[in-house]
């Protein structure tokens, strides 16, 4: 009997983290200071050769056609500001 209950709580704990890291996804750096200088993180269409938060400050790697691009995150940044690859300036 208590083998059984033994078990049964340690699927309930397994179950209890495996529902926390779910809901409490892991931010990457670029992510964080995206946050912390105030911006939003969205994802959006840029070319294919950029990677997530690419350098907004600068024309070019969100400028290409529909067919030439994928999704990346990138870092939304207040009014007035851009995001140059490490934060809002």
């Amino acid at each position: 009997m208590n083998k059984i209950i033994i078990s049964i709580l340690i699927i309930v704990v397994v179950a209890l983290v495996i529902a926390f890291i779910q809901m409490n996804p892991r931010v990457s750096g670029k992510e964080q200071s995206c946050i912390d200088s105030g911006g939003t993180v969205r994802m959006s269409l840029c070319c294919m050769s950029t990677d997530d938060f690419p350098n907004m400050c600068l024309i070019g790697a969100c400028g290409c056609s529909p067919e030439n691009s994928h999704e990346v995150k990138v870092c939304d940044c207040p009014e007035g500001k851009c995001f140059d690859g490490n934060s809002c300036t």
